[in-house]
């Protein structure tokens, strides 16, 4: 006669010692967090890195009254002279090759100021112009760059932007260390709800596991039937969790995919479509979503394995 225990269906009847629906739910809302905590760290982390990079060899150059010749001295010379903005990009032109140089278009200049001025195409003010230049990959700007273009064309202001590499760096930092704490939250909250789980349903199949356990069922064959059951569920809560989340998650994407521009001109160029963001989305941050619901899996079951086993040793 074969042992009650002995087949697949253990007479423990987890699907009602286990409380299915909320412990399902709940790893679903677990997961539904972590992966919006996972991937706005990741997004944050690479849009820092990818403008740090970029800020690093960026410089702006700004030129007051760019059309005004360089220098006057009668109407003869007036149409000889070069215009103040040519003056600065030819002395741009002696920087090391590679170096890319780019003057923004009325039109580019227009859209970049819109949310300040505008209609900035109808406006009164006098525009500078904007020269957007940038170095190949470990150069550097001359130190004196800014003292030679101010020599020669009064007024040129130059902003470098490689300070603000360092700022992005302990940002992203910052937003590392906060996604990995809130992380760890989550999974410590994760590990109490099922930890909780299991002891209710420790205490409704009492006096069934010691029957079992009386005609020789193992502390293994236990804990693993509970656990492999706590797995499943913390499995599919974390499958649905995920997909849930990347509805919120492509928005979001969508929104931060004018933000990943390189360059002023790219910028300034409307918001790209749908076929941009596999560009934004690092290898790493999607390996990462397809783990959760195996992380889940995996803290349902080492818990649920740690809290059977130390019920069953506290048995008379």
């Amino acid at each position: 006669m074969a042992l009650p225990f002995s087949g697949r269906k253990d007479g423990l009847s987890l699907s009602e010692a286990l409380p299915d629906r909320s412990l399902f739910i709940l790893v679903a809302m677990m997961s539904f967090l972590a992966a919006l905590t996972l991937t706005g760290a990741t997004g944050a982390r690479t849009l820092s890195t990818r403008w740090a990079g970029g800020a690093a060899q960026l410089l702006t150059i700004q030129v007051s009254e760019p059309d005004q010749p360089l220098a006057v001295t009668s109407k003869a010379d007036k149409t000889a002279q070069p215009t103040r903005a040519d003056t600065v990009l030819a002395d741009l032109a002696t920087l090391p090759t590679g170096t890319q140089i780019h003057r923004l278009t009325q039109d580019e200049l227009a859209r970049l100021l819109t949310p300040w001025l505008g209609d900035a195409g109808k406006t009164a003010l006098p525009l500078p112009a904007v020269i957007e230049v940038r170095l190949a990959e470990g150069q550097e700007a001359p130190t004196n760059l800014e003292q030679t273009l101010d020599a020669h064309v009064p007024g040129t202001v130059v902003e470098h932007n490689a300070e603000w590499s360092t700022r992005l760096r302990a940002l992203a930092q910052s937003l590392l260390a906060c996604a990995a704490l809130a992380l760890a939250t989550v999974g410590g909250i994760a590990t109490m709800i099922t930890a909780l789980a299991t002891k209710a349903g420790l205490s409704t199949r009492r006096d069934i596991i010691k029957i079992l356990h009386g005609l020789g069922a193992t502390d293994s064959y236990i804990a693993g039937r509970f656990a492999w059951r706590t797995g499943g569920l913390a499995l599919g809560g974390g499958l649905l969790g995920t997909l849930l989340a990347m509805a919120p998650l492509l928005l979001l994407f969508r929104m931060a995919a004018p933000f990943a521009a390189s360059t002023l001109q790219a910028a300034s160029t409307t918001m790209p479509d749908w076929r941009t963001l596999p560009d934004l989305l690092p290898g790493d941050m999607l390996i990462g979503l397809a783990a959760l619901p195996f992380v889940a899996a995996f803290i349902g079951w080492v818990t649920t394995q740690f809290m059977v086993r130390v019920w069953l040793r506290r048995l008379p």
